[in-house]
């Protein structure tokens, strides 16, 4: 590695180029030893538990590698990049950055939510092995350069997230939704449709109106698009791995694939930026009024992520590609990584059919310290807590009203956007702290350790984060 930095060369040879993709290559062989358990030994109960070791091992050694080549690299030469495949594929700061994040994204989801995965009635090493080639496959699009092979890794992702959840079958009717795979369906269509007519179109004023529509048909894809999204498949109210993947995950996954596809397209032309922006606008003011109404938690969480997101991709049209925007997602990302984590303590203890607002009434009479980090992670969420995602928030308005002079119009709709996700936060915690005799639970006496230390870490990853 020394020598590849002293001597740079754009292009690496195979030994350099298998170095960089070690990683990766870990993360194949642990889908091979997932698979082959699960072809001939799926019947034994004690393959779960090696399934699950050999998935963990697997994340951290692959961020203990990625990390080691990190420091290596990047504290001898802070502009080190490489290319190969005919560029289109780059390892820069930028990729590799993104690709610890999410490695510690999924290692953090597998370790909150394992005691729902490696249930009897589960194909846990199935399971895993999707794990595994989504972390593959987001290695993979932090260092694509390509806008087509981009969207085409996030179509396989959101369907590896689909067949992650029909595997995970909580009840019989749950194993297929017609709503998903239509939406799915739907955005690839129209954006490769829209992509192909771009090589054929000449014309400015037409290639804008198309750029509109790839961009609109991208959110689709991720699940931005107000009142046709993924929280139309009612199947992830009671199924939460599914629920974190896909509300937590793939907005994730997502804002880092826009946000290389700006690189690769003009997707914020002058002309189309306006459209863009408009819906943008509208769609936070829309996710906002369901984050306000909604009692479900899932569903509450999935609203105000989806406003945060359309935030940060709002950010990337104004302002093009940035590191700024995968920092701020990937705190979003910790942050909700918490709350998930929490909500598994509840449906590991109360096995509620719904979380709802009333599922929390009273909870701090018995269970002090749950009630406290679930208070504090909603405050944070809701930017009463001052952290890193409101610093964040604070710096991409400030942005934005300087930006253009009609940008306050886009400030009051964020600003009433937070105003509605804070009405409903304060509701959950006094829910949380109301009395009521006969609402008072049983203390939660299931072992989940594991589930405390992710919201409690990601409360200080975003404290300790404002000053640095």
């Amino acid at each position: 590695m020394e020598n590849m930095i002293l001597n740079f060369n754009n292009q690496p040879n195979l030994n350099e180029l298998i170095s960089f993709l070690s990683a990766e290559i870990v993360c194949i062989l642990g889908i091979f030893l997932n698979f082959f358990f699960f072809l001939f030994f799926k019947r034994k109960l004690n393959i779960k538990r090696i399934s699950n070791f050999i998935t963990n091992g697997t994340f951290i050694l692959n961020l203990l590698i990625s990390g080691v080549i990190y420091f290596s690299i990047f504290s001898h030469n802070q502009d080190f990049n490489v290319t190969f495949l005919n560029n289109l594929f780059i390892i820069d700061k930028s990729s590799f950055l993104t690709k610890i994040s999410i490695n510690l994204l999924l290692v953090g989801f597998l370790f909150t939510q394992y005691k729902l995965i490696g249930k009897i009635k589960f194909k846990t090493p199935l399971l895993n092995s999707i794990i595994l080639l989504l972390g593959v496959i987001g290695g993979l699009i932090s260092y694509s350069m390509n806008i087509i092979l981009i969207f085409l890794l996030l179509d396989l992702s959101v369907f590896l997230i689909y067949k992650f959840a029909s595997n995970m079958r909580i009840r019989k009717y749950t194993t297929y939704c017609p709503d998903f795979i239509l939406i799915t369906l739907c955005s690839s269509f129209l954006f490769y449709s829209f992509y192909i007519l771009t090589l054929f179109i000449q014309n400015d004023l037409q290639l804008h109106i198309i750029n509109v529509c790839l961009v609109v048909s991208f959110l689709l894809k991720i699940g931005l698009f107000p009142f046709y999204n993924y929280q139309l498949d009612r199947n992830y109210k009671i199924n939460l791995p599914y629920s974190a993947l896909l509300f937590m995950y793939l907005p994730y996954l997502g804002i880092c694939s826009f946000n290389k596809m700006s690189l690769c397209q003009n997707l914020n032309s002058d002309i189309g930026q306006i459209p863009v922006i408009l819906f943008i606008i509208f769609s936070i003011v829309i996710f906002s009024i369901f984050a306000l109404k909604q009692k479900n938690l899932v569903k509450f969480f999935a609203n105000t992520n989806s406003v945060f997101s359309l935030l940060i991709i709002l950010n990337i049209i104004l302002f093009g590609f940035n590191n700024f925007n995968i920092e701020t997602s990937f705190n979003c990302a910790v942050l909700f990584l918490g709350l998930y984590s929490l909500l598994t303590i509840l449906k590991l203890n109360y096995n509620p059919d719904k979380i709802n607002f009333n599922t929390l009434t009273a909870i701090f009479f018995h269970n002090k310290v749950y009630a406290l980090i679930l208070a504090i992670s909603l405050l944070i969420m809701s930017s009463v807590i001052f952290s890193d995602t409101l610093k964040s928030f604070l710096k991409i308005i400030k942005n934005i009203y300087l930006f253009d002079a009609y940008g306050y119009i886009a400030v009051i709709a964020i600003v009433f956007a937070f105003m509605a996700i804070l009405l409903n936060s304060l509701k959950a915690v006094l829910n949380i702290y109301k009395f009521d005799k006969k609402s008072i639970k049983n203390k939660m006496k299931k072992r989940t350790t594991i589930n405390y230390v992710v919201p409690v870490f990601s409360i200080l990853f975003l404290v300790v984060k404002i000053f640095l």
